[in-house]
C-alpha cells in the first residue's frame, strides 16, 4: 500500500510539473506571438507611412506641374497631398498653388520697372520711353469682370525709362530715363497727370548719367536719384514745380549705383554700387550726406531695400541674402544670413515694417519671405509670374499687394489674407470648396497605383479630398 501511494504521489508531482510547463510554454508562446504581432504591426505601419509619404510627395509634384495648365486639379492634388501626409514639402506646395490663384496679368507688355503706392492703389509700369499709370482699386475688385486698362501714360523722356518711384500716397511720381533726366509728376488726379519739373542727376545736366534708381520719401518732399556715373543726388520737392538740389555725392570713384532704398522720412538710405558694396547713409541733413556704415555679405551684393522706418536693411546676391538691424545707423547689427533659391537677385522689396520681403531674379517666380523673426527668415511662398525672369518687384506698405515685372509683362498679386493661408493651407483650400474631389481617372493617372479605397474612395466614383483622414491608409 505504501508503495502504491508513493507511486501515486510521484505521478501527481509529475503531472503538476507538466501542467506548469504547459502553462509556461503557453505564456511564452503568447508573449512570442504578441511580440511578433507588434513587430508585424510596426513594420506594416512603417510601410504604410512610407506609402503615404511617397504618395503625398508624388501628388504634390504633380500639383506643381499642373498649376498653370489645370489650376483646379493642382489645388485638389495639393490638398490631397497635405491630407495624406502633412510636412514642409506638401504644405509649401499647397501654399504656392493657393497663392498662384491670387495672381493676375496686369499687362503683357514687357516692363523693366514697377512702383506701387503705399496703399497699393496706384501702380506705375515702365516700358521703353513711357510709363503707364494704373488704378488697382478697380483691377482688384472681383465684381468687375472687364478689367480696365491703364488710366494714363507719362511721356517726356528722350530715351528709355530706367527708374520709377511713387510717394506713399501715390500723388508724387518720379520717372528717370537713360537721358539722365528725372521728371517729377503730380498724380493727385492719376487719370490726369501733371508734369511738374525735370531733375538732373549730377551737378549739371551734362554731368548726369543714365538714371538707374529713384526713391521718394513718404511725404513726397524728398527725392533721391542715382545714376550710372555714381552720382547720388538729393532733392527738396516741397515745391514740386521748383525743386531744390540739396546735395550731390559720388558714392564711389569709378562705380555706378545699381540699387538703393530710402526710409520714409528721407533721413536714411542704403546703396549698392556696381562693385557690390552696400553702404548706409545718414541724410538727417540732406545737404550733407554722411556715410554711416558699410554692410558686407560673403559675396558682392546685387540688390538692397530699406524698411520705411529705416531700421531694417536687406541686401542680397546669388543664392544668399543678409538682414541687418539699424536701430543705430552707425553700428548696424547683422541679424541673419540665409539661403535664397535664386541664381542672382535682380530686385527686392520690403514692407514698411520690414517683416515681409519679396526677392526676384532670373526665374519666373518671386520669392516671399517672412522676416518677422529676424534671426530665422522663412520662405512663405513663390509668386509665379508670366515672364522668363523678373527684373523689378514692388510691395504695398502692408504686403497685401505685389507687382512683378519682366520681359513677359507685369503680374499683379492680391496677397491680402495670405497669413491665414500660410497658417492653415488645408482650411484655406477647403473653405467654401468642401466639394473638392478627385475622380478615378485622375487618381489612376497621378496616384502611382495606390489603392483608391485605402484613402476613402470606396465604391464612390470620386474621392472627397477635404475628408481624407491623415491615417486612413
Amino acid at each position: 500500500m505504501n508503495d502504491l501511494a508513493g507511486v501515486r504521489q510521484v505521478d501527481a508531482r509529475g503531472g503538476a510539473r507538466w501542467r506548469t510547463c504547459a502553462i509556461v510554454l503557453a505564456v511564452l508562446l503568447a508573449v512570442f506571438l504578441a511580440a511578433a504581432g507588434l513587430v508585424w504591426k510596426r513594420e506594416r505601419d512603417r510601410a504604410s507611412a512610407q506609402e503615404r509619404l511617397a504618395l503625398a510627395h508624388g501628388l504634390a509634384l504633380h500639383a506643381a506641374e499642373l498649376r498653370d495648365a489645370a489650376p483646379g486639379t493642382a489645388r485638389d492634388l495639393g490638398l490631397a497631398a497635405v491630407k495624406i501626409h502633412s510636412d514642409g514639402q506638401t504644405r509649401a506646395g499647397l501654399i504656392d498653388t493657393l497663392v498662384g490663384e491670387r495672381g493676375d496679368e496686369l499687362t503683357p507688355v514687357a516692363s523693366g520697372e514697377v512702383a506701387l503706392s503705399g496703399d497699393g492703389r496706384i501702380a506705375l509700369t515702365g516700358a521703353g520711353d513711357e510709363v503707364s499709370v494704373w488704378d488697382l482699386t478697380t483691377r482688384l475688385d472681383p465684381k468687375i469682370v472687364d478689367k480696365p486698362d491703364r488710366i494714363a501714360v507719362l511721356k517726356g523722356h528722350k530715351e528709355d525709362v530706367g527708374a520709377v518711384a511713387l510717394s506713399f500716397d501715390g500723388r508724387t511720381a518720379l520717372t528717370g530715363g537713360d537721358d539722365g533726366v528725372t521728371i517729377v509728376w503730380d498724380l493727385t488726379d492719376p487719370a490726369k497727370p501733371i508734369r511738374m519739373a525735370a531733375l538732373a542727376g549730377g551737378k549739371t545736366t551734362k554731368d548726369a548719367g543714365s538714371v538707374l534708381a529713384a526713391a521718394v520719401s513718404r511725404d513726397g518732399r524728398t527725392a533721391v536719384i542715382a545714376d550710372d556715373d555714381g552720382n547720388v543726388t538729393v532733392w527738396d520737392l516741397t515745391d514740386r514745380s521748383r525743386p531744390a538740389r540739396l546735395s550731390v555725392t559720388r558714392a564711389r570713384t569709378s562705380s555706378y549705383i545699381r540699387d538703393f532704398g530710402l526710409s520714409a522720412d528721407g533721413g536714411g538710405a542704403v546703396t549698392v554700387d556696381g562693385d557690390g558694396a552696400v553702404t548706409v547713409w545718414d541724410l538727417a541733413d540732406p545737404s550733407r550726406r554722411v556715410k554711416s556704415a558699410g554692410l558686407a555679405l560673403p559675396a558682392k551684393s546685387a540688390a538692397t531695400a530699406m524698411s520705411a522706418d529705416g531700421r531694417v536693411v536687406l541686401a542680397g546676391n546669388a543664392y544668399r541674402a543678409g538682414l541687418w538691424n539699424l536701430d543705430d545707423r552707425s553700428r548696424p547689427v547683422s541679424t541673419a544670413v540665409f539661403d535664397v533659391p535664386l541664381a542672382d537677385i535682380y530686385d527686392m522689396a520690403l514692407t514698411s515694417d520690414g517683416k515681409i520681403a519679396l526677392l526676384a531674379g532670373p526665374s519666373d517666380s518671386g520669392i516671399l519671405w517672412d522676416l518677422s523673426a529676424p534671426s530665422g527668415p522663412a520662405r512663405t511662398a513663390a509668386l509665379k509670374g508670366y515672364a522668363r525672369e523678373i527684373d523689378s518687384v514692388a510691395l504695398s506698405a502692408d504686403g497685401g499687394i505685389a507687382l512683378a515685372a519682366g520681359p513677359g509683362g507685369v503680374s499683379l498679386w492680391d496677397l491680402r489674407g495670405l497669413a491665414e493661408v500660410v497658417a492653415d493651407p488645408e482650411r484655406a483650400a477647403c473653405s467654401g470648396n468642401t466639394n473638392a474631389e478627385i475622380d478615378k481617372a485622375d487618381w489612376a493617372r497621378y496616384a502611382g497605383g495606390a489603392d483608391w479605397s485605402d484613402y476613402g474612395g470606396g465604391g464612390s466614383d470620386v474621392l472627397a479630398v477635404c475628408f481624407i483622414s491623415p491615417g486612413s491608409a
